[in-house]
């Protein structure tokens, strides 16, 4: 039985990810549907809120193009601009239910466990579960998913609070993580888990 408490995971819900005025859909690659997803969202927050769980955001940023990497190759319109640490593009939406106490990790790269302080932090907190939410979801969400899968980690991935820009690579990740990687559940179902006492079914 699983004992260890339960934390809610945000992953890339930044100006430049999904705001129609960001560089991702500058470059074509559009959320649908954005204020209910931060509307779904809020509504894990405010569960986990409620029942004492930590709430931690994600953000991807690099303070230099040079730290893009190899992304700057297939994706050339981050080259020289997009989640620039200290930009709009790189900060939280405007509409995110944040509260003094949430805990931040900024990422490099798609796996928000690769050189962050992310496994620490769970570490420290005691969590067990992570209720994941964010974009994009074949990306950072997915990748996140399995790092947490190879630590032991379990995932609950939260249906309607992921999105991603291509309806169907979405679909096939939501697939793909619920085989073993995350139970994919809907938002309703993701809150209870936030809500139910550690090792609680």
């Amino acid at each position: 039985m699983n004992t260890r408490q339960t934390a809610l995971l945000v992953i890339d819900m930044q100006n430049d990810y999904c705001h129609p005025d960001g560089v991702f859909a500058r470059a074509g690659l559009r959320v649908t549907g954005l204020d209910d997803l931060v509307g779904h969202v809020n509504t894990l927050t405010a569960a986990a809120r409620s029942a004492g769980r930590p709430v931690i955001w994600v953000r991807m940023e690099w303070a230099q193009d040079a730290e893009v990497g190899l992304l700057a190759e297939r994706s050339p319109f981050l080259r020289a601009s997009g989640l620039r640490r200290g930009t709009w593009g790189g900060e939280l939406l405007a509409g995110l239910d944040r509260a003094l106490g949430d805990h931040e990790i900024t990422k490099p790269r798609f796996d928000a466990f690769h050189r962050t302080e992310l496994d620490g932090l769970v570490r420290d907190l005691d969590v067990g579960t992570l209720v994941v939410a964010g974009v994009r979801t074949d990306f950072c969400v997915e990748s996140t998913v399995r790092a947490a899968f190879f630590r032991d980690l379990r995932a609950i991935v939260a249906r309607e609070a992921v999105a991603g820009y291509i309806e169907d690579l979405h679909l096939g990740s939501l697939r793909l993580m619920g085989t073993v990687f995350a139970e994919v559940v809907p938002v309703a179902d993701a809150a209870d888990a936030l809500a139910r006492t550690p090792g609680e079914r």
